[in-house]
């Protein structure tokens, strides 16, 4: 028996197996990075795969294509491997095309066990599985303090808006992807709530990018998305300050030194009126959906109690 497990790992039955399992995973691979989202049960899967595997936003269709590199490459580079190591091994069956067909169909009978079992125990996800739950999402961290500038050359810090409601974020005025996409959602989500409920809270969007986004920039970026009201704050200020807070807050970001584009996260911190993260979002209709939920249930929050003392 150890005999016969050896002969297969070191013959050209391994390597032949192997290389037949890669390549036909790196065709199914590529059959799902680029299969159409639909709503049927394939559709939904392939769409929770390249979220998944490859950074897919479903918003805007695009995916991360580093990732995608990433899971493509791989597979051919292992096949590389085993050419290397077992070359003389394989020479053996090279000529014989009708030995390295048996393998490979047993490769590809592998793969397509896998796969299908993959999609078999896949569930479309129903609309209870939408539905916000904030007593599981809910968390209570506590911000970085920081005091930037804001657009109108003003400064702000967490402090002034203690009491209210605050939605965090991160863009810059240059980003041409997300970042119009975050100051949207951001918009839709206050157009949502009453003149009343508008007034309790209050947007902090902090720039990535502090070498190049001054107060005048941001003023006309708070303009065009009709974000200027009085709670609506751009904010800047000295590259190293602005950075640490991002830092603080795990902002994850890259910029490209040639052509200064930034890859970065798409997120929005909810802090409550006790000054704490509450909740995080990010893009997407159902995120928008909970965020806006999430705002409405902070705002019926009592205010902390030293904060009621002075305003009576």
């Amino acid at each position: 028996m150890i005999e016969r497990i050896e002969n297969f790992f070191t013959s050209w039955r391994f390597p032949s197996f192997m290389i037949s399992t890669m390549f036909l995973s790196w065709i199914m691979i590529m059959v799902m990075a680029f299969v159409p989202v639909t709503d049927s049960t394939w559709g939904a899967f392939a769409e929770d795969f390249k979220v998944w595997c490859f950074g897919y936003d479903p918003e805007t269709g695009s995916m991360e294509w580093i990732y995608f590199a990433m899971f493509t490459f791989n597979p051919l580079m292992l096949v590389g491997v085993i050419l290397f190591v077992w070359i003389e091994p394989l020479k053996e069956v090279y000529a014989k095309p009708a030995i390295i067909t048996r393998y490979a169909a047993s490769s590809f009978a592998l793969v397509m066990v896998i796969g299908a079992s993959f999609l078999l125990m896949y569930e479309v996800p129903t609309e209870e599985d939408f539905e916000f739950r904030p007593n599981t999402l809910r968390i209570a961290l506590t911000p970085p303090s920081f005091e930037l500038i804001n657009q109108n050359e003003e400064k702000i810090s967490l402090d002034d808006h203690r009491g209210d409601v605050v939605i965090l974020t991160s863009v810059y005025a240059t980003c041409a992807d997300t970042c119009p996409m975050i100051l949207d959602q951001v918009k839709r989500v206050l157009d949502r709530l009453n003149p009343d409920e508008q007034e309790e809270v209050a947007l902090m969007a902090i720039t990535m990018q502090p070498e190049r986004d001054r107060p005048d920039l941001l003023k006309r970026v708070a303009g065009f998305y009709q974000l200027d009201n009085p709670n609506s704050h751009m904010l800047t200020g000295d590259p190293a300050t602005v950075d640490k807070v991002l830092d603080k807050l795990n902002v994850s970001r890259y910029r490209d030194a040639e052509t200064g584009v930034m890859d970065h996260v798409n997120l929005f911190y909810i802090i409550d009126r006790q000054g704490k993260i509450a909740f995080r979002f990010t893009l997407g209709e159902i995120q928008e959906e909970w965020m806006g939920q999430a705002l409405q249930l902070l705002i019926e929050e009592e205010k902390p109690k030293e904060l009621t003392e002075i305003l009576e």
